[in-house]
């Protein structure tokens, strides 16, 4: 079970993501959305009928996110090592941190990708900007931006899922 501190309040919660869908139960209330979050960690949410805008980090197992003028402590502590948590999902997607063209797409769908490698290059304002695998796996959905398009700030880049 995972807590999540609002203030000096904490409360039993369980966070689930499939993708940029979630569910997020606190105590006995579930609520369900989804999410994209950006390199510089901006999030934007949409549950409830509503959407916001706010920032978020994370630190060891703690993640830290600042939204509609309330900070929010998410902190795992369980040990389940096959449990699907904030921790194992917030890095499968890639969202674009600029607006700009798409200059090259290094892989394809299905391929596998380790930590690091280049997967889509992007320019704007006559520089560069090199989108990497922010961990192993398989990409899973790649851009269908064709090379010379334009993306804009926020736009699905890729999705990673396990090796």
């Amino acid at each position: 079970m995972d807590k999540i501190s609002i203030g000096s309040q904490s409360y039993n919660a369980k966070l689930r993501c499939s993708g940029s869908n979630f569910t997020l139960t606190v105590d006995d209330k579930t609520y369900e959305g989804d999410f994209s979050r950006n390199n510089r960690g901006v999030i934007q949410l949409n549950f409830g009928g509503k959407r916001s805008i706010g920032f978020s980090e994370r630190i060891g197992n703690e993640m830290f996110v600042y939204i509609n003028g309330i900070n929010y402590v998410l902190r795992k502590e369980s040990s389940s090592t096959k449990e699907t948590s904030f921790e194992e999902e917030s890095e499968d997607i890639v969202l674009s941190p600029i607006t700009g063209k798409l200059l090259d797409k290094k892989v394809k769908n299905g391929d596998n990708v380790r930590k690091d490698d280049v997967i889509i290059i992007l320019e704007a304002m006559k520089m560069e900007h090199r989108l990497k695998a922010p961990r192993n796996g398989i990409l899973s959905k790649l851009t269908s931006a064709e090379i010379g398009g334009q993306i804009k700030e926020g736009e699905l880049m890729f999705e990673l899922e396990g090796e």
